[in-house]
């Protein structure tokens, strides 16, 4: 079965046992899903894991929109260094023209650096989730197997 649900922040939810071997998921006042020890076992197990994830991908959007900025940034001040080297050189100040245009050399390969860092980055990770999903349709195929062979 897949059913997907997303529910916003002001949905309520709760979990509850019963004096069976089950318990009660209820999602807002429409939705009550019926789950076993078994389920309530693997979600215990998973929970840390899944807010430690999530952490660290918030973590790690961070730090690459911070990268990609950081690249953006290097690139508008070689530019406007380049502009300030050619007026250096109109004015006769060669050597500060070249310090200019060495400064704009560096600023624009410290940003391809970080550009290319984004782009490594978010390949990795969407090679990341694919490699998760076929993990987790084998795994099922496998339960599936077991249980069925």
């Amino acid at each position: 079965m897949s059913v997907g649900v997303h529910l916003h922040d002001d949905v309520s939810i709760d979990l509850r046992g019963s004096l069976e071997t089950t318990a009660f998921l209820a999602i807002g006042d429409t939705i009550e899903i019926v789950l076993g020890e078994s389920h309530l076992k693997v979600l215990r197990e998973q929970s840390d894991a899944a807010l430690s994830d999530m952490a660290l991908l918030k973590a790690a959007d961070d730090v690459l929109g911070d990268a990609y900025e950081a690249g953006a940034q290097a690139r508008t001040a070689a530019a406007l260094a380049r502009v300030e080297a050619e007026s250096a050189r109109r004015a006769g100040a060669e050597q500060q023209a070249v310090s200019a245009d060495e400064a704009a050399e560096c600023a624009l390969r410290a940003a391809e650096q970080a550009q290319a860092a984004v782009r490594t980055a978010v390949e990795a990770m969407e090679a990341a989730d694919e490699a998760a999903e076929q993990a987790r349709s084998a795994a099922l195929a496998a339960r599936v197997a077991a249980v069925g062979g």
